[in-house]
C-alpha cells in the first residue's frame, strides 16, 4: 500500500511541476513578444511623431496583460491552493452528508 501511495504522490507532484513548466513556458515567449513589438513602436513612434506619445497606450494596455499573465504563471498568491481544494472539498462532503 505504501508503494502505491508514494507512486500516486509522486505523479501528482510531477503533473503540478509540469503544469507549472507549461505556465512559464507560455509566459517567456510573451514577454519576449512584448519587448520586442513595444520596442519597435517606441522607434516608430519616436520618428514619426515624437511630440506625440501614443506607444505609452499599448504599453500599458499590453503590460496590464503580462503583469496577469506574469501573476498566473509564478504564482504569487495561493488563495486556491491545493490545501484550499482539500478543505473545500471536506466541507461540501460534509455539508453533502448532512441533508
Amino acid at each position: 500500500m505504501e508503494t502505491n501511495d508514494t507512486e500516486i504522490k509522486e505523479k501528482y507532484a510531477f503533473t503540478k511541476a509540469n503544469m507549472k513548466a507549461k505556465k512559464l513556458r507560455e509566459f517567456y515567449p510573451h514577454l519576449r513578444t512584448y519587448l520586442i513589438v513595444n520596442t519597435l513602436f517606441f522607434i516608430i513612434n519616436w520618428i514619426a511623431s515624437p511630440g506625440e506619445w501614443w506607444v505609452l497606450y499599448p504599453l500599458i494596455g499590453w503590460g496590464f496583460c503580462l503583469t496577469i499573465h506574469a501573476i498566473d504563471a509564478f504564482g504569487p498568491f495561493k488563495d486556491f491552493d491545493d490545501e484550499w481544494e482539500e478543505r473545500k472539498t471536506r466541507e461540501l462532503a460534509k455539508k453533502y452528508n448532512d441533508r
